[in-house]
């Protein structure tokens, strides 16, 4: 590893590098005299920027960049792919949060009382806790039958089906799935994707009522009742990773 610096009276900069995971992940080290403690990491136009105090050695510099590797990976592909559309929450003032393929404004007010808000495609929580995240699946666990419904009772009638149950379930690495007691499943994150997204993840689940695996014939069904539904694969294959 190498690293060539430019000093001045208060501040210097410096471009380093670590691997990870086989990647060569670079950053540039930002020292300002004017920070005491703390360290920030921030990544604008794909360009990863390590905020730290002067004192800060570059094996410390090393380990927190580590420890969030995956997170400034997935941020910087984020911004240098253009067909990724959602960014990952940080749950942070001023941020956005995903909802039905939109990154919506987060606005976080202190306050000793408790609301979750949202209006004009914006967000605002007042809270004194550091618990966004988890108000905000539980806004999505509570609304997530209002949006999953129509499409539900839709596509049932299309396909002759009868599921005998909708359980909502905090899912991390699958959309939904279907039980051989016609049992459907459904991820409350997949509010964070676009409505004919989530449609498609409905009308795949209602059609293993019928073909409990991934025939052909069960493909074949699905287009017959949604002709673009490989868009709508491929829109959860790119903006997955960052909505689940």
């Amino acid at each position: 590893m190498s690293e060539i610096s430019n000093s001045s009276l208060h501040s210097s900069s410096s471009k380093h590098q670590i691997i990870h995971k086989d990647k060569i992940l670079e950053f540039q080290i930002v020292r300002s005299s004017r920070r005491k403690k703390t360290s920030e990491i921030s990544i604008v136009n794909g360009v990863v920027c390590i905020k730290v105090p002067m004192s800060t050695t570059i094996h410390c510099i090393e380990l927190l960049v580590t420890k969030k590797a995956n997170w400034i990976q997935q941020k910087v592909d984020e911004q240098n792919n253009p067909n990724i559309t959602i960014k990952m929450p940080t749950y942070i003032n001023n941020s956005t949060l995903p909802y039905l393929g939109k990154n919506c404004p987060l606005r976080i007010v202190k306050s000793n009382y408790h609301s979750f808000e949202f209006a004009n495609d914006q967000f605002t929580i007042y809270t004194k806790k550091k618990n966004i995240k988890r108000v905000y699946e539980l806004w999505l666990l509570r609304g997530a039958m209002d949006i999953f419904d129509p499409m539900i009772s839709k596509y049932s009638q299309i396909l002759k089906v009868n599921p005998k149950k909708i359980l909502l379930k905090n899912l991390k690495s699958r959309w939904g799935s279907a039980t051989y007691s016609n049992v459907i499943n459904l991820n409350i994150h997949l509010l964070k994707a676009p409505l004919d997204v989530i449609e498609y993840v409905i009308l795949h689940e209602l059609s293993h009522l019928i073909e409990h695996n991934h025939s052909p014939r069960f493909w074949k069904l699905v287009s017959d009742n949604m002709q673009d539904y490989k868009t709508r694969i491929s829109w959860l294959r790119k903006n997955g990773p960052y909505i689940l």
